[in-house]
């Protein structure tokens, strides 16, 4: 993974993280001011075989399933690699390689998670509108404040169980949803263009009612996983 990936995207985050409306603003600027767009497959490396155990929230609403394949069918090209409806995703915090974390590890990180979530109430959040990022098309998710909520208490669970485990900082956590990963190098204004033409589809709501905590690895140019935990948050 080079130096560049690992920065978060946008640099700098919204100067609110409850209103959509600055939160969309700050994603769009950041995309709109990008003048070269990379291949993710390359940025994001990742060794053959390669698994890793992530916290994830994933979704099937019909409504966001119906929004990303409109939004896809109108960004058909050879440049990007579509996210599959049922693999629609957003990630919350990389715990490590699967090689690198024990059973009981993983154990002890499920049943503390499980602990410090119970008091968690589900959430609802707006997906969109569609934006992107230096290496990917995804959508704008707000408010942040839950999920910024939800991601600084699974990295103390993780930093917890993991202590010598470098995570990221909340500070440096920037929601989103990805429905297309770019798959080369390639200058950002047609593709900033095409992603401006779908602004203005409306957003769509999800609610957030469980955690996951996931292996996940590649298979050739897309993600794959399956569940190790589901934690339910409070009704």
């Amino acid at each position: 993974m080079t130096a560049s990936s690992k920065r978060p995207f946008p640099l700098s985050g919204p100067t609110s993280t409850s209103e959509p409306s600055i939160i969309r603003s700050n994603d769009w600027s950041a995309f709109r001011g990008l003048t070269a767009l990379h291949d993710h497959w390359t940025l994001k490396g990742w060794a053959p075989g390669r698994s890793v155990y992530y916290w994830y929230l994933t979704f099937s609403d019909p409504a966001l399933a119906e929004l990303a394949s409109e939004c896809q069918g109108r960004l058909e090209a050879d440049s990007l690699d579509h996210v599959s409806l049922d693999g629609l995703h957003l990630t919350v915090l990389s715990i490590g390689d699967t090689d690198q974390v024990s059973d009981s590890t993983l154990t002890r990180l499920i049943d503390l998670a499980r602990r410090r979530l119970a008091g968690v109430k589900s959430f609802d959040l707006s997906i969109g509108p569609l934006s992107g990022s230096r290496s990917a098309i995804r959508f704008s998710v707000t408010p942040w404040d839950p999920l910024l909520n939800l991601h600084r208490l699974l990295r103390e669970c993780t930093v917890a169980v993991r202590p010598n485990r470098q995570l990221t900082e909340t500070s440096e956590f920037r929601p989103h949803l990805g429905i297309a990963y770019i798959n080369k190098r390639q200058m950002a204004n047609s593709l900033v263009d095409a992603v401006q033409q779908l602004r203005d589809l409306a957003p769509v709501q999800v609610r957030v009612d469980n955690v996951r905590l996931v292996e996940l690895r590649r298979d050739g140019r897309r993600y794959v996983w399956h569940d190790h935990a589901v934690i339910s948050l409070a009704i």
